[in-house]
């Protein structure tokens, strides 16, 4: 007799969900670290842009040229806050990816350990089919036999 576990289509369907939740996790993850990495770039421009001007503010430098400065550094400033904006979002998108993926391989898992149950019980079944066999097999073999005496 052969194990058949009827809910095998069922487990291999969240199986896939579960890849599908992972992949998708770890998209969310590389789209948060790439608005991380901008971030980190943003703020290296404001850094080296803030001893740009310092440097500049303390030489003679024309009215123009310093609005020019201070315009750039508030783009700066108003890109570095729009990507914190970004990078909250990306960061509730991983969660809920997070999420996710954890209920996915929590219902795969439950179906695998059901799965293992009932290979377990399967198994606990065929042992006591192959002693009841060799029983009667026993039975047979030593049950005095009628002669017939005439």
């Amino acid at each position: 007799m052969k194990f058949e576990f009827r809910l095998e289509r069922l487990k291999d369907l969240k199986k896939i969900l579960e890849d599908n939740a992972r992949l998708e996790l770890g998209k969310k993850s590389k789209q948060r670290q790439l608005v991380e990495d901008e971030i980190k770039q943003i703020s290296n421009k404001i850094d080296t842009f803030s001893d740009e001007f310092t440097k500049e503010v303390k030489d003679t430098i024309s009215i123009t040229k310093l609005s020019n400065m201070i315009e750039y550094k508030n783009h700066l400033n108003e890109q570095l806050s729009q990507l914190h904006l970004v990078l909250h979002e990306k960061l509730q998108e991983e969660e809920i990816a997070r999420q996710n993926y954890l209920k996915a391989k929590n219902e795969k898992d439950i179906l695998q350990k059901l799965k293992d149950k009932r290979f377990d019980e399967f198994k606990i079944q065929e042992k006591r089919a192959n002693i009841k066999e060799l029983d009667e097999i026993a039975r047979l073999n030593h049950q005095p036999r009628e002669e017939n005496y005439e």
